[in-house]
């Protein structure tokens, strides 16, 4: 399962399409604190995949919180605004909107991937 995290609804809704066409479950919140609620309830995604830049707390706060509970999950950020936060997402994996469909797949894909592999 893939928690994806944006406050846009129409780039969730947009996400989600993409991905479950492609054969991902996800879950989606509207907000850093909604998905904080949720990975407390839920089993561990494979993937938190968030927007940076949100109302409320952003997304580098809930990949940093969402760390404590599921230290091995891999998180890709995606935004429009990664320029503004360099150092915050020095190592991270960031896919900048807007994004197509093709580089969301393969982006996530990439990822989960990697992740397998390193847990061997």
């Amino acid at each position: 399962m893939i928690l994806l995290v944006d406050d846009e609804r129409s780039v969730r809704q947009f996400a989600r399409t993409v991905l479950e066409r492609t054969g991902y479950e996800v879950r989606d919140a509207a907000s850093a604190e909604e998905a904080l609620r949720m990975v407390r309830s839920e089993p561990s995604p494979q993937l938190l995949l968030t927007d940076i830049v949100m109302p409320g707390q952003n997304g580098i706060w809930l990949a940093a919180q969402f760390h404590r509970l599921h230290p091995a999950t891999p998180v890709l950020f995606i935004s429009g605004y990664s320029q503004n936060y360099q150092d915050e997402l020095s190592g991270s994996v960031c896919l900048r909107k807007p994004f197509t469909p093709a580089e969301l797949v393969a982006a996530v894909s990439d990822i989960i991937s990697a992740s397998r592999s390193a847990r061997g």
